[in-house]
C-alpha cells in the first residue's frame, strides 16, 4: 500500500475496514427488512433443523475465528521482524485484510442463516459479529502494540507522525 504518511495510512487503513463493514450490515439489514415485511419467508421451518444449524454455525463461527487468531498471531510473530517501519505497515496492512475478510464472511454466512430460518438467533450471533469487528478494529495503539513497536516507531504511530511534524 503507498502512503505519504501515517494519517495517509490509517485514513485509508479505516476506509478499507469500513466498507468490509458495511457490505454485510447492508446484505442482513436487507434481509431482515425483506422478513419482517412478509416479502421472504423462512425456508426451514422444522424446529430441529434450525436447533441443529444454530448449534453447527456457532461452532463453525468459533473454530473459524480461532483458527484465524492463531494464523494472524504467528504472522504478526514474523512482521514483528521486519525492519523499517514501512514495511511493517504493510505487512500490517495484509494481516487486517484477512482478519476483515474473515469477519465478512461469517457475517454473510450468518445472513444466509438468518435468510434460510429466519431466526432471531441469527440476528444476536450477527451482532456479536460486529461487536467482535469492532474489538479488532486497528487503532494506532494496537497497531504498535502487535507489531511491537519501540522507541521512535511506537511515538510515530500512536500520534500518526503528528510528534515529529515541526
Amino acid at each position: 500500500m503507498n502512503f505519504s504518511s501515517l494519517k495517509e495510512y490509517f485514513y485509508r487503513l479505516y476506509n478499507a475496514c469500513l466498507l468490509r463493514l458495511l457490505v454485510p450490515m447492508g446484505v442482513f439489514l436487507l434481509i431482515y427488512y425483506l422478513s419482517l415485511s412478509g416479502l421472504i419467508s423462512p425456508y426451514i421451518q422444522e424446529d430441529w433443523i434450525v436447533d441443529f444449524l444454530r448449534y453447527t454455525y456457532l461452532a463453525l463461527i468459533l473454530i473459524a475465528l480461532t483458527i484465524v487468531h492463531l494464523v494472524i498471531y504467528k504472522r504478526l510473530e514474523h512482521h514483528a521482524q521486519v525492519v523499517g517501519l514501512g514495511n511493517k505497515l504493510d505487512l500490517y496492512y495484509l494481516v487486517v485484510q484477512i482478519r476483515m475478510k474473515t469477519i465478512l464472511g461469517i457475517s454473510l454466512f450468518l445472513a444466509a442463516g438468518f435468510l434460510f430460518t429466519g431466526h432471531e438467533w441469527f440476528s444476536i450471533y450477527f451482532g456479536g459479529m460486529i461487536a467482535w469487528y469492532f474489538l479488532q478494529w486497528p487503532t494506532p495503539r494496537r497497531v504498535s502494540n502487535q507489531l511491537k513497536l519501540k522507541g521512535d516507531e511506537r511515538t510515530m504511530v500512536i500520534t500518526k507522525g503528528d510528534a515529529f511534524e515541526f
